[in-house]
């Protein structure tokens, strides 16, 4: 009953919806993209912006600075994130389409609910555990993220957010102007195929001698490979107990091998819409976590929990895996 009634309403406020799609894709071709400010951080960020107006996932930072973001700045927001959260709220619908942690084996319209219920309690483990816990916390291709503006309560966490110049300064503008407090976030510049961001991080205030948590959230897809092992060899400098949170496509996707070539290309052809391309996948074989373990134990460091989208008897088998990488 409650699903027929989100969708009815949904329907009513449909003209307002696509009115704000379309301005939301033109914002994203003509102001994101030719000003280098990333596109694909909106992907990410606007299915935590679903799970908050349903109620599924509080993100008070992440709903506040949307209407300052180049993408969903002012109307925005409002076309596409409020008039569904109206929806939500006069059916009370918190079905699939917003549900946290979400099923399981999650599908590909549910996959951006299982890996934010996955960093989410990769960085609580972290952030919390009793012996040795992190001290720092580390956002490499920090985007649009707002894990640091909700932190553990009572935590005294040394937090530094890491991108691209142009992501990070629209977000720190956006940050400013919805009155999120900020000043526990150390904003770091750099390109991670061109620098070292250990040396950024080193250059900005962060202490390489204190357990760290890095989350390292949709990046490596769309890395070359000597960047990816190179971040892994940078971790493992970091002291014992400091840990990782990191995704990965497979390889076979990346490269459009049986049986993913119709899903690659699509992709592909996708991902080109926000001028970026995938470069990195992870070989699997029988064992689905094997490359992810032999990346891990190439740079001395040890994959310790392993999830993925899909069931491996599906007729397109696991394609997006999330781990949690430590250093011992």
């Amino acid at each position: 009953m409650r699903l027929l009634l989100f969708i009815i309403l949904f329907v009513v406020l449909l003209p307002l919806f696509l009115i704000g799609v379309a301005i939301f894709t033109w914002r994203i071709r003509r102001v994101c993209v030719p000003q280098n400010i990333s596109g694909t951080a909106n992907e990410p960020y606007a299915s935590r912006l679903f799970m908050h107006i349903a109620g599924s996932r509080i993100d008070d930072a992440g709903y506040k600075i949307a209407k300052y973001l180049p993408s969903y700045g002012g109307i925005v927001r409002f076309l596409i994130i409020d008039t569904t959260r109206l929806a939500c709220k006069l059916s009370g619908y918190k079905g699939w389409m917003f549900s946290y942690p979400g099923p399981r084996p999650s599908t590909l319209a549910t996959l951006m609910s299982h890996r934010s219920y996955f960093f989410d309690e990769s960085i609580r483990e972290a952030l919390t555990r009793n012996e040795n816990p992190a001290t720092q916390f580390v956002v490499l291709g920090a985007g649009y993220d707002t894990r640091c503006y909700d932190l553990p309560e009572g935590s005294d966490i040394n937090c530094f957010e890491v991108d691209m110049p142009p992501t990070l300064n629209a977000k720190k503008q956006a940050l400013e102007l919805a009155g999120v407090p900020h000043d526990h976030v150390t904003f770091v510049e750099t390109d991670f195929n061109q620098e070292t961001w250990m040396e950024a991080l080193l250059n900005s205030g962060f202490n390489p001698n204190l357990t760290t948590y890095i989350l390292w959230e949709g990046v490596t897809m769309y890395l070359v490979e000597e960047a990816v092992r190179d971040t892994f060899n940078l971790i493992t400098t970091l002291p014992s107990g400091s840990a990782a949170g990191v995704d990965f496509f497979s390889k076979d996707l990346i490269e459009g091998n049986p049986p993913f070539e119709r899903i690659s290309k699509a992709m592909h052809r996708g991902i080109k819409y926000y001028s970026e391309n995938l470069q990195f996948g992870i070989p699997t074989g029988k064992k689905l976590s094997a490359g992810i373990e032999e990346l891990s134990k190439e740079s001395g460091l040890t994959l310790t929990k392993f999830e993925h989208v899909g069931s491996e008897g599906d007729k397109l088998p696991p394609w997006y895996f999330f781990s949690h990488i430590e250093k011992h």
